[in-house]
């Protein structure tokens, strides 16, 4: 109990000590977000698809931290195009920090060659903060001697206002018929981040990333047919934001419609930061009718600890085929090295 709440109160004051450049939560199953990654990916799959994913993490601790998004999107063939909305909401139980998120999003297919795509993606997000101070223990609140503590300090603490604020993404990705190569810059307007002062130390630290994936079909004479064969996908996302770089890897096995992956998470690129990867355990089902499950497992490595009790991570994503029966013949343009995302 005693290492958790030194642990906690670590944590804590990593949060206060950057109030302002805040980091954005990440996903272990970063493909299963794929509009929260990158706003090219909007209509990627060529089809209507809906998704969640929720994530649990530390769920050791006193106060755990609690991340959800849920998205649509939907691909026009007529106008070359995707449109997508997600709903995201970020939140840490101690200081009651939570953020909603509210994004548009769009993006547009140029098409290269028979083999090779561009497309190009924006977002524009609606973000909400709020927290409060009335778990915090200051000084004059500490009884030495009765090895306790008051309920109540005499420093005056005001409560943190929410404030809101508007974010601006760019995305691109480059697809081929087995490998597709993304890059993406979140928040590249900084907009400001303060309860308290606002100038420019307290702007958004805008987040670049660079992901890649690669499928290798194990069933070659039923690669292009639907709903058949095995497959092995080797994913890799790389993110950086203010002083930090880190890297995920990951590798699923696609047998049919069972789904086993395993991966690293937050791999540092730098070595003086302090450590935080994870070993993910991957099992889902990629059923036929278009809905697909996933639940993942992240097992900590590094210097947070095994009290942690790692993280848990659900994702639930349905697609279908909208549209008349004459453009269902363009359906076979869907790009096999997304069949994990669709």
């Amino acid at each position: 109990m005693r290492k958790r709440r030194q642990l906690m109160a670590l944590l804590v004051m990593l949060l206060l000590l950057s109030p302002g450049n805040a980091q954005d939560f990440q996903f272990s199953q970063f493909y299963a977000a794929p509009l929260y990654l990158n706003p090219a990916l909007t209509g990627i799959s060529q089809e209507t698809r809906m998704g969640s994913v929720y994530r649990n993490q530390w769920p050791g601790l006193d106060y755990q931290f609690t991340a959800f998004t849920a998205y649509v999107d939907h691909y026009s063939f007529d106008q070359k195009s995707g449109i997508g909305l997600s709903l995201s909401s970020f939140s840490e139980e101690f200081l009651k920090l939570n953020t909603t998120e509210i994004s548009g999003y769009y993006a547009y297919n140029l098409q290269l060659s028979e083999d090779a795509a561009l497309q190009v993606g924006t977002q524009i997000s609606y973000n909400q903060k709020r927290g409060t101070l009335e778990n915090l223990l200051f000084g004059d609140q500490i009884d030495i001697f009765n090895q306790s503590h008051l309920p109540s300090s005499a420093d005056a603490v005001g409560g943190l206002e929410p404030f809101n604020y508007f974010s601006i993404g760019l995305g691109t990705v480059l697809t081929w018929d087995k490998l597709w190569i993304g890059v993406a810059g979140h928040h590249l307007n900084r907009p400001n981040l303060a309860f308290y002062v606002r100038d420019g130390h307290t702007q958004h630290w805008p987040k670049y990333s660079l992901q890649a994936g690669y499928t290798i079909p194990l069933d070659e004479p039923e690669f292009w047919e639907e709903d058949s064969g095995k497959f092995v996908h080797l994913m890799a996302n790389y993110k950086r934001q203010g002083p930090f770089q880190f890297v995920d890897f990951g590798l699923q096995l696609l047998l049919n419609q069972l789904v086993l992956g395993a991966g690293l998470r937050n791999m540092p690129i730098q070595s003086d930061l302090p450590k935080r990867e994870s070993v993910i355990a991957l099992f889902g089902l990629n059923l036929s009718n278009g809905l697909s499950m996933g639940y993942s497992y992240d097992y900590p490595i590094s210097d947070v600890g095994s009290q942690t009790l790692g993280s848990h991570e659900l994702s639930l994503r349905y697609q279908f085929f909208y549209g008349t029966p004459k453009s269902r013949g363009q359906r076979s343009r869907v790009l096999p090295c997304f069949s994990y995302l669709r």
